[in-house]
């Protein structure tokens, strides 16, 4: 599949400010799954790009703006092909819960079997969790059973939450939009020992009444180690399992670490910000 996405961002202040520094994390990640052909990335007042790899992988740009300033705007543009990720015929099950004690010490999971910033894993979750797993053996079961919970149990309810909410927070309330389902996945799957880590990224609604929910805006989901088979992603905000038309801009272990714009500056708080996505399909 042939996307090209256009992401951008807008702030405006009350007055000038100034000493602007920035990261970005908008360039679409290229895998077995996914090629960027292209990335574009534009600031305003201009300033001059710099890019490095950050510790989980993902690209980063940055850029400081110094002089006194009145607005922002952020835009990327990206052109990427996307490839078939999952069979559907053929989920990896049979990988018991047994089997999570082989990955507990591996290094490449460890921050993904931990708390975080926004994910804490304490007895309250532990029992909700347990009580999800219930007879379940199988890790990816185990794993889609907590998807479809919070997927079926959960309000998604913009502008209850704000990007500071916690998991723990989420679930309580039992409402939140997407960065808050996928949270509260992490921790559940987290306390039962199945790693689980935080993607940012973008989806193409091919429904035919455009009916998934959390377009028009960054979307986030959870990606999950079924050991022996890699990571698999499962959305929690439309129930299902991550396919070609999702794109992967980054992974970390909770929104903090693949926030698309993050940044300090000298001055007042922006009147507003005003962020929009276009993900559109080039090849029908």
């Amino acid at each position: 599949m042939h996307l090209h996405v256009l992401h951008k961002t807008h702030y405006r202040y009350p007055s000038p400010v100034r000493d602007s520094f920035n990261e970005l994390r908008l360039h679409p990640l290229s895998n077995d799954w996914q090629k960027c052909e292209s990335c574009f990335v534009s600031v305003l007042p201009t300033a001059p790009l710099r890019q490095y790899l950050d510790l989980n992988g993902n690209l980063v740009h940055y850029f400081e703006i110094p002089e006194d300033h009145s607005k922002l705007i952020i835009e990327s543009r990206s052109t990427i092909t996307t490839s078939k990720r999952v069979d559907f015929d053929d989920f990896p099950y049979g990988v018991t819960m047994k089997s999570l004690r082989e990955v507990e010490g591996k290094p490449e999971c460890r921050d993904y079997l931990q708390s975080s910033y926004f994910v804490s894993i304490d007895p309250e979750t532990w029992r909700e969790a347990v009580e999800i797993q219930g007879d379940s053996k199988d890790v990816f079961q185990t794993a889609y059973q907590i998807m479809e919970h919070v997927y079926l149990n959960f309000e998604y309810c913009p502008s209850t939450t704000s990007v500071d909410t916690q998991a723990s927070e989420v679930l309580k309330n039992r409402k939140g939009v997407c960065q808050d389902f996928s949270h509260a996945v992490i921790a559940l799957c987290r306390c039962l020992g199945i790693p689980a880590r935080y993607i940012s990224g973008y989806f193409y609604d091919s429904t035919r009444n455009q009916s998934m929910r959390g377009a028009g805006a960054s979307h986030a989901w959870v990606e999950v180690l079924v050991n022996g088979h890699g990571w698999f992603g499962l959305d929690p905000t439309n129930n299902r399992v991550v396919d070609e038309n999702y794109v992967i801009i980054g992974s970390g272990r909770d929104y903090q670490d693949v926030a698309p714009v993050t940044g300090t500056y000298f001055g007042r708080l922006p009147d507003s910000m005003e962020v929009s996505v276009s993900v559109k399909r080039l090849d029908d």
